[in-house]
């Protein structure tokens, strides 16, 4: 998926939310916007949002002198996450399908991006989710891959999401104990996006393989990833896909592996999948 005219307008505000979030000095917030909006301007047509949005946030890390500037952002979305652990304990135990419910709230998780116009409400989806059914829905033809397959691979998309990805992965253990579960992480730190230091941090390893996709876009940009990493990639049977980052790097291929698990955030998204804002999907590539 090719950014359009939207996402670069996405792209330039986001810069300019994060040096608002980071509370940088006047003279230097303007000295980054100014660039980014100058780069916008050149900005390929031909790649993906993604692999755009890579370019000007290794700027704004370069700028301020941080490695991971939504550090903090992160942190904080994984505590808040934390403490509905119980409340999504609670639904999946008392659930006739504990995987439906498992995967529902990992999408709920989705809401936490930094990289969207659109903001949501945590509170609100968790609240609601259980009783949200999906625009798109592959859940029946996923379950039966899953039933079949010895290895999965997850996508990883947003600290905090991983908080809820870990219940996912530990309720696909405990249902299908013999899968072999890979969760990818981004290389680098980028956005909010999850690395293997938040996959690590939240004790998620203790059900599965945390493994670094080594992209340092904000979703699988192939040509950015690992070789070995790509080599397991197109070998595992089935792959979960979360968020949209990820969607707008994998829709292009056609890929029946692939399994995009989202919430629908912006409007070039939902004029893509022809849905609508705010919707939940769990679609197959």
């Amino acid at each position: 998926m090719n950014i359009t005219n939207e996402c670069v307008k996405c792209i330039v505000g986001q810069i300019d939310k994060a040096t608002k979030l980071l509370n940088l000095e006047k003279k230097l917030s303007l000295e980054i916007m100014n660039e980014v909006e100058n780069r916008a301007l050149s900005f390929s047509f031909k790649d993906t949002p993604p692999f755009v949005a890579k370019e000007v946030y290794e700027y704004l890390a370069l700028k301020t002198g941080l490695d991971d500037p939504l550090e903090a952002l992160k942190q904080e979305s994984i505590k808040k996450a934390t403490t509905y652990i119980p409340l999504i304990e609670s639904k999946i135990k008392n659930s006739e399908d504990k995987l439906f419910i498992a995967i529902k709230a990992a999408v709920a998780g989705n809401v936490i991006d930094f990289a969207t116009t659109e903001e949501f409400s945590l509170d609100e989806e968790i609240n609601s989710i259980f009783d949200t059914n999906f625009a798109i829905n592959d859940y029946k033809v996923f379950k039966e891959k899953l039933e079949k397959t010895k290895e999965l691979i997850i996508l990883s998309d947003n600290a905090g999401e991983n908080v809820f990805d870990k219940i996912l992965v530990k309720t696909i253990k405990e249902l299908y104990p013999k899968i072999k579960i890979y969760y990818a992480t981004r290389g680098k730190a980028i956005i909010n996006d999850i690395t293997t230091k938040e996959a690590y941090q939240i004790g998620i390893d203790k059900y599965c393989e945390v493994i670094s996709s080594g992209v340092d876009t904000p979703g699988l940009e192939k040509k950015q990833a690992d070789k070995k990493f790509l080599e397991l990639f197109h070998n595992v049977p089935l792959v979960l896909s979360k968020g949209m980052g990820n969607f707008e790097c994998l829709e292009s291929y056609k890929d029946d592996r692939v399994f995009f698990l989202f919430k629908v955030k912006c409007e070039v998204v939902a004029s893509q999948i022809s849905r609508t804002l705010g919707e939940i999907i769990l679609k197959k590539g």
